[in-house]
């Protein structure tokens, strides 16, 4: 016989570098399930309430937790503890009215950083690429898994164009605004060596594909730094349009 589907088992030392678990304490740990993020940029949301917020001491007080209905991910109830959180999800926990979004930090991968409740009813999303469906619709296809497919009125008129964010409404993913990927915007690294960093965009290369342009970033602090435009996310016009940093 042969093995069927993939590995349901994942051992701590080759766990991704944004989940912060001491690798050599056990010899197993939680494998993010398939979903909206790769197993190698998010973080199972066991891992986020055992280990990063300590609200539970052991799985099967996770498992309570979430069996509770506590947990909400991006306007909904989740109960899978392998869930996969990545950048820009908003986790809320209702009944001790604390909500956050995961962002990347500076030498640390994601983390969650504190947001006010009236932030929960949106999320940034980027779009990674267009698609033409039936009745000559446009579909945009986002960062996070999501699809969301314009009217008419919207295909025709349309001006979406990838690499830009767009932000939604949560749940009903109803699109509220758009920050277009050009010079004066805000953005911020999500790959590389600067990742964590953010500041506002300050030269585009024109040369080479999308694969090799560059960006250069204007960081609140004064300092310039150059990195890949693919690595470039959207978050704001003149300024961050929702929470990226916590409060020192």
């Amino acid at each position: 016989m042969t093995k069927g589907g993939g590995k349901r088992h994942l051992k701590r030392y080759v766990v991704s570098k944004h989940i912060p678990i001491h690798k050599k304490a056990f010899t197993f740990t939680v494998r993010p399930a398939p979903g909206p993020h790769s197993a190698d940029d998010s973080i199972p949301v066991a891992i986020l309430l055992r280990d990063m917020f300590q609200y539970a001491r052991n799985m099967s007080e996770v498992k309570r937790i979430l069996f509770e209905r506590n947990v909400v991910i991006d306007g909904k109830v989740k109960i899978n503890r392998k869930h996969p959180l990545g950048f820009m999800d908003v986790v809320s926990l209702p009944k001790m009215q604390k909500h956050f979004r995961m962002v990347y930090a500076l030498k640390q991968g994601l983390r969650a950083v504190p947001i006010k409740e009236a932030e929960t009813k949106e999320k940034l999303c980027k779009i990674k690429n267009k698609t033409a469906i039936k009745e000559g619709l446009i579909q945009l296809n986002l960062h996070d898994g999501r699809n969301i497919v314009l009217s008419k009125d919207e295909t025709a008129k349309s001006s979406y164009s990838t690499h830009d964010t767009i932000k939604i409404s949560l749940p009903n993913q109803q699109i509220i605004e758009k920050y277009e990927l050009k010079v004066g915007n805000y953005g911020f690294v999500t790959s590389g060596r600067w990742m964590g960093m953010h500041g506002t965009i300050e030269e585009i290369s024109t040369h080479g594909t999308n694969k090799t342009k560059t960006v250069t970033l204007s960081t609140p602090e004064g300092e310039q730094l150059v990195t890949l435009l693919r690595y470039i996310f959207v978050v704001g016009n003149k300024s961050p349009s929702v929470t990226i940093t916590s409060e020192k």
